[in-house]
């Protein structure tokens, strides 16, 4: 049998003094190398600028969006409230226990998401007008899906009451 050596052999190569940074005495070589470190720096720079100036754009369209929703919260109210100064509506020319003293202006509610949105809308612009009733009010959905709402705004009085 064989007999197995008594320590691993060392490697027999061993790197000249002075072997990293390879060539870097060379002046062409040392300007590549600046160049190429200045480059990658440049480019990671200009990459954290870009998320930081699209991170600052959504802040602020985040901001500008929360703005906008609470104008149209409140712009839904303010409609909500106009709305409630209607007494009636009705899909004739007439309104049951009313009397019509007489005739404001058509109404003409368009681009609302649901048909009660439109007709809610069209009471707003109604009571806007000095009206507290709706006649001859009808609702259609647009191709588009969206609901207009049409009518005549018009006074009533309660039948044997003041108005």
């Amino acid at each position: 049998m064989r007999e197995l050596p008594a320590a691993l052999p060392t490697p027999s190569f061993v790197p000249p003094e002075g072997w990293w940074p390879p060539l870097l005495e060379d002046p062409t070589v040392r300007l590549i190398v600046i160049a190429a470190v200045v480059l990658l720096v440049f480019v990671l720079l200009m990459a954290w600028w870009s998320r930081w100036r699209q991170a600052r754009q959504a802040a602020r369209l985040h901001t500008q969006l929360r703005a906008s929703y609470a104008v149209l919260q409140e712009q839904r109210e303010e409609i909500l409230r106009a709305a409630t100064k209607i007494l009636a509506t009705s899909s004739t020319g007439r309104i049951t226990g009313f009397t019509v003293l007489r005739q404001v202006e058509a109404v003409f509610s368009e681009g609302q998401p649901s048909s009660a949105g439109a007709v809610e809308h069209a009471k707003a612009l109604a009571a806007g007008k000095g009206a507290n009733a709706i006649i001859n009010l009808q609702t259609q959905q647009t191709p588009a899906g969206k609901w207009v709402a049409t009518g005549d705004a018009v006074v009533v009085r309660p039948l044997g009451g003041r108005g």
